[in-house]
């Protein structure tokens, strides 16, 4: 058996060896490429999300803040505060204007309950069509927002307070004068009384 071999077949085959390797060494700096890409989209996606991150955190010290707090506060409590007594004072004219009509009679009640229904029906639509952080990349409602929602809350409120006041004394008068009412019929009853033991005494007189 010889093991010596025709020159240009032993040429053919080191070529070929030679062809494998470099293809071998191809597919590994391909693959070391793509690994090299995808660690740099995931450091940098982790960079953004990092980034983003600390930009939410700071919003949300910022919007917990206590000048922030007191702005929003005071903003919707003012606001609410002076449209709740426009508002009021439109009723009370609106009362003086019908007299003995239907503004005149429900004046107390007018002066709340608008304000309630229509405050919550304001609150509850903005907290509604609110986004939420984390559909919305994070992002907080702007300070605005936060002033009408604390301003419909508390204009809201009043209107449900001044409804409850309304209430208290119309039941406070309704007892006041069921009271009155018991009085007179009792008076009445005493004089009825008074004037039948009177009659008797007249007829002897006469």
């Amino acid at each position: 058996m010889t093991t010596t071999k025709d020159p240009l077949e032993r040429a053919k085959q080191t070529l070929d060896k030679l062809q494998e390797q470099n293809a071998s060494l191809q597919k590994q700096i391909q693959a070391s490429s793509v690994l090299e890409a995808e660690y740099e989209r995931l450091a940098d996606k982790q960079a953004k999300t990092s980034s983003r991150y600390d930009k939410l955190l700071m919003r949300v010290g910022d919007k917990h803040g206590k000048a922030h707090r007191v702005a929003v506060d005071m903003g919707g409590g003012s606001i609410a505060q002076a449209s709740t007594e426009l508002f009021n004072w439109g009723m009370r004219a609106l009362g003086r204007w019908s007299k003995d009509g239907f503004f005149a009679n429900n004046v107390d009640l007018l002066q709340g309950g608008p304000h309630f229904f229509l405050g919550l029906g304001l609150y509850i639509l903005e907290m509604a069509t609110r986004k939420d952080p984390a559909d919305n990349n994070g992002e907080l409602p702007s300070t605005t927002r936060e002033v009408i929602s604390e301003a419909t809350k508390v204009f809201s409120q009043l209107g449900f307070n001044n409804v409850v006041r309304a209430l208290r004394v119309r039941y406070a008068d309704g007892k006041r004068q069921a009271l009155d009412y018991d009085a007179l019929l009792a008076e009445k009853q005493a004089l009825e009384q008074k004037l039948k033991s009177l009659a008797p005494a007249q007829n002897e007189k006469r």
